[in-house]
């Protein structure tokens, strides 16, 4: 005995396929790699990106999500360490947005503390030495672990900041995690750069960024599990009917 319809079975069959459909959306999440561009000024404690946090996408090595956005525009939120502390959990929404996908955003999540020690940071400049700096230092608090990596080359130095986050679609909801780096480099040895920050004159230079958004499986293989029984379960009640 049947209790559905013939105008019943057609609604239910729509909605098994409007399931498959919610499941195709949840199962395109982001992921790839931007790179991007710009100024930033280092004053110890705060680096400011310039102007107005105004960075150029590069042509190249943008994959996924990303691909489209090669040559385009974006900007990226002042890093402040006194109301971001490095190695704590925070929540920074649109740390990154980008002009050419408006839904697209990078949330940031935390800074990453320096890697290397403090013992050469104030030694005589040599090739191949590296520092992260004591808290404290440049106006920093002391109660935090210091950011920057530092590495001394053969003809200057480089420095460089991690993070990591969440790549957001406020479109469609998807949310990946997200990982990134800033890096710079110099004509002149870190300690000279320190010397600059230790008198109060900030550091400016151009900066380059690299920004790799990641799925995590089991929330999109859950989300997946779940439309597919929904869909099932209703054909099998148009299949009865």
């Amino acid at each position: 005995m049947s209790f559905c319809s013939s105008a019943t079975r057609p609604a239910l069959k729509a909605a098994a396929f409007g399931a498959l459909i919610v499941c195709s959306t949840f199962a395109a999440p982001i992921s790839g790699t931007v790179n991007f561009s710009g100024s930033v000024t280092d004053s110890g404690s705060v680096l400011t990106f310039t102007p107005g946090g105004a960075f150029t996408i590069t042509d190249l090595g943008n994959t996924g999500t990303f691909a489209g956005l090669s040559s385009t525009t974006g900007v990226i939120k002042n890093l402040d360490v006194i109301t971001t502390p490095v190695g704590q959990s925070v929540s920074v929404p649109d740390f990154i947005t980008f002009s050419a996908a408006p839904n697209l955003s990078i949330t940031l999540g935390m800074i990453e503390a320096g890697v290397y020690s403090s013992a050469d940071c104030f030694l005589a400049p040599a090739p191949g030495q590296t520092c992260t700096l004591p808290p404290g230092f440049g106006g920093a608090p002391a109660t935090q672990p210091n950011a920057i990596n530092l590495s001394n080359t053969a003809t200057g130095s480089t420095a460089s900041l991690s993070f990591t986050g969440s790549a957001v679609d406020s479109a469609t909801g998807s949310m990946s995690t997200a990982n990134g780096i800033l890096s710079a480099q110099f004509t002149v040895p870190y300690q000279t750069l320190l010397a600059d920050i230790a008198s109060g004159s900030p550091v400016p230079t151009s900066y380059s960024a690299t920004v790799s958004a990641t799925v995590v499986p089991e929330p999109s293989t859950l989300i997946l599990f779940s439309c597919g029984l929904i869909a099932v379960s209703t054909l099998r009640r148009y299949r009865k009917s």
